[in-house]
């Protein structure tokens, strides 16, 4: 029995000094995704101001009229840093920020979209690691959240969801995530921008 206990003690001590590694990680990265955040918007303000030569952005809008819901707007606003590619010599776009919104008929969608830029010269290491969604329904309630993503891992999640509301109106980890990716697609088109 004394055996027993002891084989648990030591598994256990064995446990808490790599889950205390963990944390210790997690909040690392939370404070450089915070950090990045901040960043980000002081970009924003700086690239606000009309006197600023370039904004380095790309800006996507959509007017429609769709059937059943009505007038359909839109608009993507995607920040990135340059920098010119070593072997071909073409300019290569690092996504640091999105934010887009639209509508379907009362709905409003709001999003942002942080990157993380280990500013290695390498745009495949750029790393969506924030994503943030403030969402209202037909009835006007609001629904916000926010997933923070470390090497494309869900690391933590804050939801605000007030009773009553569709939690369909927000997307789930997984499609933030793909939202992300498809975003950074966009940004680093080349091919498209650079001929």
């Amino acid at each position: 029995m004394k055996t027993r206990y002891l084989f648990i003690v030591l598994v256990a001590g064995l446990l808490v000094p790599s889950l205390s590694e963990a944390q210790s990680n997690t909040e690392k990265h939370l404070a450089t995704i915070r950090e990045c955040y901040s960043g980000a918007m002081k970009m924003l303000e700086l690239r606000s101001d009309p006197e600023y030569p370039a904004k380095d952005k790309t800006v996507i809008t959509t007017d429609e009229m769709w059937p059943g819901s009505g007038q359909h707007n839109g608009k993507m606003e995607i920040f990135y840093g340059l920098d010119l590619s070593e072997e071909e010599s073409v300019i290569q776009r690092f996504p640091s920020f999105a934010r887009y919104s639209y509508n379907i008929g009362g709905q409003k969608f709001y999003y942002e979209i942080l990157w993380y830029d280990p500013d290695d010269g390498n745009p495949d290491h750029c790393q969506p690691v924030f994503f943030h969604c403030k969402n209202t329904d037909y009835s006007g309630k609001t629904i916000e959240g926010r997933y923070y993503f470390w090497d494309g891992k869900l690391i933590k999640t804050l939801l605000n969801n007030p009773p009553d509301t569709d939690d369909d109106i927000i997307p789930s980890p997984e499609e933030a995530l793909q939202r992300a990716r498809m975003i950074e697609v966009i940004a680093k088109m080349n091919q498209l921008w650079n001929y």
